[in-house]
C-alpha cells in the first residue's frame, strides 16, 4: 500500500501539470486574440451545425484546419464543438500558420446563471467566450444590462478567457450588432464587439456577415473591417466529409475567409474558381440560422 502512494502521486501530479499548460496555452492564445481583433481585417468563423453530436472528427477537423490556414483569426462555436476545435487547433501549436483562439458561444443570461459555464469552457480548451445578448428581450434598460455584462466578462476574466460581446446575434428579426456596441465593449472590458457600423473609439468592431457579396459590401460601406462570418458551413458542418477532403464545408470557409480578407472585387476573386462566395462547387448549400 505504502509503494502505491508515490504511484497515485506522480499520477495527480502529471494530472496538474497537463491542466496547467493547458490553461497557460490558452491564456497566451487568448492574450494574442485581443492584439489581432484590434487589425484592420480581424475575420471570426462562426461554425455551426444542427446536429454536433452526430459528427465525425475528421468534418470537424477538416473545417477547423481550413479556419486557420486560410488566415481566419478565430473560430466561433457552442459549447458542443469547443474542445473537438481546440484539440485540432493546438495541433498546430509550433507551427505556421498556429492555433487559432477558439471562443465558446454562451448567452449571457447562462453566465449571469451559472458563471461556472466559463470555467467549463476553458476546461475545455476555449480561449475566450463570445457573450450573446438581446437588448430589449432580456434586459429592459441599459443599466441592467451593462450591469449583466461586467459580470459575465468578470467570470470570463477569472477563468483566463477573454470575452467579445456579441449583441443581437442569431437575432430572429432585424439587424445582428448593437449601435454603440464598441463603447459598451469598453466599459464593460471587452475585447470586441459585434456593431451595425463604424465606431471611432471603444473595443474593435466587428460586422456580422452573412457571406454574400453585397452584405460585405455594405460593411465596408459602413465602414467595419472585421466580420463574424455567421454561419460559415452554412449549417452542415459534416457534409461531404465522407467522400473528399477538403471537404465541401472546408472549401466554404475557405472561400469565404478569403473574400472577408481580401481588399480587392470579390466577383474577380470568386470568379477564378467559376462560382460565388456563397458555393463551395457542390451545389447550393442549405440556409442556416
Amino acid at each position: 500500500q505504502q509503494s502505491a502512494k508515490p504511484g497515485v502521486s506522480r499520477r495527480s501530479l502529471l494530472l496538474l501539470l497537463i491542466l496547467h499548460v493547458r490553461a497557460a496555452a490558452s491564456l497566451a492564445i487568448g492574450g494574442a486574440l485581443g492584439r489581432e481583433l484590434a487589425k484592420a481585417r480581424p475575420v471570426v468563423v462562426h461554425v455551426w451545425d444542427a446536429k454536433p453530436a452526430e459528427l465525425q472528427r475528421y468534418a470537424i477537423d477538416d473545417v477547423s484546419m481550413a479556419c486557420r490556414e486560410a488566415g481566419a483569426t478565430a473560430v466561433l462555436v457552442g459549447p458542443e464543438l469547443v474542445e473537438a476545435v481546440a484539440k485540432e487547433q493546438e495541433l498546430a501549436r509550433g507551427n505556421f500558420p498556429g492555433p487559432l483562439p477558439v471562443i465558446a458561444d454562451c448567452a449571457l443570461k447562462d453566465l449571469v446563471e451559472s458563471p461556472e459555464l466559463c470555467a467549463g469552457a476553458a476546461k475545455l480548451g476555449a480561449s475566450a467566450i463570445g457573450i450573446r445578448y438581446y437588448e430589449e428581450e432580456e434586459w429592459g434598460d441599459a443599466g441592467g444590462l451593462e450591469e449583466a455584462l461586467k459580470q459575465a466578462v468578470a467570470a470570463a476574466e477569472a477563468s483566463s478567457l477573454a470575452a467579445i460581446l456579441l449583441g443581437e446575434f442569431g437575432a430572429a428579426a432585424g439587424p445582428e450588432g448593437v449601435v454603440g456596441g464598441s463603447d459598451l465593449a469598453a466599459r464593460v472590458g471587452a475585447g470586441a464587439a459585434l456593431t451595425r457600423g463604424g465606431e471611432e473609439g471603444g473595443a474593435p468592431a466587428l460586422g456580422c456577415w452573412d457571406g454574400s457579396e453585397e452584405g460585405l459590401q455594405r460593411l465596408r460601406e459602413a465602414g467595419i473591417g472585421g466580420v463574424v462570418v455567421k454561419n460559415a458551413c452554412r449549417g452542415d458542418l459534416g457534409r461531404g466529409a465522407h467522400l473528399k477532403s477538403p471537404s465541401p464545408a472546408a472549401t466554404l470557409v475557405t472561400k469565404l475567409v478569403k473574400a472577408a480578407l481580401s481588399k480587392g472585387s470579390k466577383k474577380i476573386w470568386a470568379g477564378a474558381g467559376g462560382t460565388g462566395l456563397a458555393s463551395d462547387g457542390g451545389g447550393a448549400p442549405p440556409s442556416g440560422g
